[in-house]
């Protein structure tokens, strides 16, 4: 059984370096199969075709990206402390996945994944959203976030900046990384004169 599920592991990774590089259109199923140790009919036995394996890997991109949050969330740390750990979080998923499966390269192909999956991603979004709410109202209660603005808000600013920094980051290799601290107080401090 271990055996199967790695075979199936593999079969996924291949795709998802597979689909970052070439695309989902120019990624051929020998070419999956081979990235992943397999002949072309042990591929057909996990996956019926390529748009099944393209949405598992879109699935499981978010689902391991939702985990995390929630982890992070249920840790014993300060409002600080958790927002820097997304950060952190997502900063690994960068340099592990992301340059090759980056979530706006998968929204870009949402007219290719099934509705069914494209509808579970947006669940997980949406709980993803609802976890950052409840951090968010713990740094209310903490005292360290302001209690007259919307945690809805809120998550929108602290989400939206770490994934446009990301996207910044992806588009332009040579830019300078501040560290997640530096970008936390900036945010949190804001960038106007006081």
């Amino acid at each position: 059984m271990e055996e199967k599920n790695n075979k199936r592991k593999d079969i996924l990774a291949s795709a998802r370096d597979l689909f970052g590089e070439k695309g989902f259109h120019n990624t051929k199923m020998e070419e999956i199969a081979l990235g992943a140790g397999v002949g072309k009919g042990t591929l057909y036995e996990y996956f019926k075709n390529k748009q099944e394996i393209f949405d598992e890997t879109c699935e499981e991109y978010v689902k391991i990206f939702h985990e995390s949050v929630e982890e992070i969330s249920s840790m014993d740390i300060t409002f600080k402390e958790k927002v820097i750990l997304l950060f952190r979080e997502k900063e690994k998923s960068i340099d592990k996945e992301c340059e090759k499966n980056p979530i706006d390269y998968i929204m870009s192909y949402k007219g290719i994944i099934s509705e069914k999956v494209l509808k579970t991603m947006f669940e997980y979004i949406s709980d993803m959203y609802e976890t950052m709410t409840k951090i968010i109202e713990q740094g209310k209660k903490e005292g360290t976030v302001k209690k007259n603005i919307s945690s809805d808000v809120i998550a929108c600013l602290i989400v939206g900046m770490i994934g446009e920094y990301f996207n910044l980051r992806m588009c332009k290799k040579d830019y300078v990384v501040y560290g997640e601290e530096e970008i936390f107080n900036l945010l949190f401090d804001g960038f106007g004169v006081k």
